[in-house]
């Protein structure tokens, strides 16, 4: 099954884009009756099911579609130079946004709206939709989740596109509670732990962002009970990275906004000016936020005064994937065809890889990145860009999670594909 190039956008952000007014294009979806569930993984040589790797220890997390709550794409981990097909789980459906993990078990959701649980061999812990009312005879009748999940502490966080959040027991799939928003999902549902933030004696919070205005709602983590909302913004189809206070987010108003995470203030409107609406991911790292843009400018900007930084251009289309942020570098794929590494302080670009394809958020994985573009999954070198590996897995992937020493990506063929 063949998607759209609207649908292929989608991937480069790795989560579902609804944008109007000139941000971007609603993705396609396949008409009633077409056979989304009956789509089969491309051929490839996999080990027998005896012979299934991936074990990895269950302390081992990746929250979100980008690594940890401040969306910065960076894997502690060594990675070889060469991996191997460890197994392929037939999901039944597209799998659009990027699994996570935590507490030995790996999560994500089909188009379907049927969420799942596996454990690092690829064995099915559980599965389960969850019910909406049908709103006509061709409306669906499960909850569809184009937001990335998120783990934290035991508990999957989902957002639906129904504008409803779900916290479910991540060994059981059980609902542990739901809050509407009254708006749809599309960005990641964020968490700060208890005792971070502004107020070091806090729970553990939620983060969500309502897509039509742009409005961020603030939840108990414990229960799911609304503690605050921001003002509305403007359209925003991305997501907040949270840490050092703050949770930022950019929207069609072609600017990042910088709210105090602890009470909702709107601290700062960071203008990017002309066509840089942002749809992408932000990563806030030590007092600064990193995001890219519909003009293909990737910005970094103090948190704290609402200043730009430093501003890269060398992209010359759309950069709506989450950059990729270590201590020396900044990372990021270019709707172009290109990998970007730029200088973390200077923002002046070390090296271009052409990835022959749009490519969907990198990540940092010790000393290589992890990419992947046009339905292949890659290995560069940090240091230079050198090509190390790469891996034709499907027509379309989505942005890679890495977990310990295993590159998972979900697939247009209706699989999640693990790597070792």
């Amino acid at each position: 099954m063949r998607y759209s190039a609207a649908h292929w956008f989608v991937l480069a952000a790795s989560m579902v884009v609804f944008v109007v007014s000139g941000c971007g294009e609603r993705p396609h979806t396949p008409p009633v009756g077409e056979p989304v569930s009956e789509v089969a993984p491309k051929e490839t040589e996999l080990p027998p099911p005896d012979e299934k790797r991936g074990h990895e220890p269950a302390d081992v997390v990746w929250n979100t579609y980008h690594g940890g709550f401040s969306l910065r794409g960076v894997a502690d981990t060594a990675l070889p130079e060469t991996l191997e097909p460890a197994w392929r789980f037939m999901a039944g459906a597209p799998v659009f946004t990027t699994p996570v993990a935590g507490d030995g078990r790996i999560y994500f959701a089909n188009t379907k709206g049927r969420l799942f649980a596996v454990d690092a061999q690829g064995d099915e812990i559980w599965s389960r939709t969850l019910p909406r009312e049908a709103r006509h005879e061709w409306s669906p009748t499960e909850q569809e989740f184009d937001a990335p999940l998120t783990f934290y502490d035991g508990v999957l966080l989902a957002g639906s596109a129904d504008g409803i959040v779900f916290a479910l027991d991540a060994a059981s799939g059980e609902v542990l509670w739901e809050t509407d928003i009254d708006g749809a999902i599309m960005g990641i549902v964020n968490v700060v732990p208890a005792g971070a933030g502004n107020d070091a004696e806090a729970g553990a919070r939620v983060y969500v962002i309502e897509q039509s205005y742009g409005i961020l709602h603030c939840l108990d983590f414990q229960t799911g009970e609304m503690l605050w909302q921001s003002e509305p913004v403007d359209r925003c189809d991305g997501s907040p990275g949270v840490g050092d206070g703050v949770a930022v987010f950019g929207s069609c108003a072609a600017a990042l906004h910088i709210f105090s995470s602890n009470t909702g203030d709107r601290l700062h409107d960071v203008a990017l000016g002309g066509d840089s609406e942002v749809a992408g991911g932000v990563a806030v790292v030590d007092g600064a936020a990193y995001a890219g843009s519909r003009s293909g400018k990737l910005v970094k900007a103090d948190v704290r005064d609402g200043t730009i930084v430093w501003a890269n251009t060398d992209c010359d289309d759309e950069a709506f994937s989450t950059p990729a942020v270590s201590d020396e570098w900044v990372v990021f794929g270019c709707a172009g065809g290109t990998v970007h590494a730029l200088d973390r302080d200077t923002g002046q670009t070390r090296w271009t890889f052409g990835a022959r394809g749009t490519v969907a958020s990198p990540v940092i994985a010790g000393d290589k990145v992890v990419a992947s573009a046009n339905g292949v999954l890659f290995l560069l070198a940090l240091d230079d860009g050198r090509e190390l590996w790469s891996y034709d897995v499907s027509d379309e992937i989505t942005a890679p999670a890495v977990v310990g020493r295993m590159v998972l990506t979900g697939s247009s063929d209706g699989t999640v594909a693990a790597f070792r």
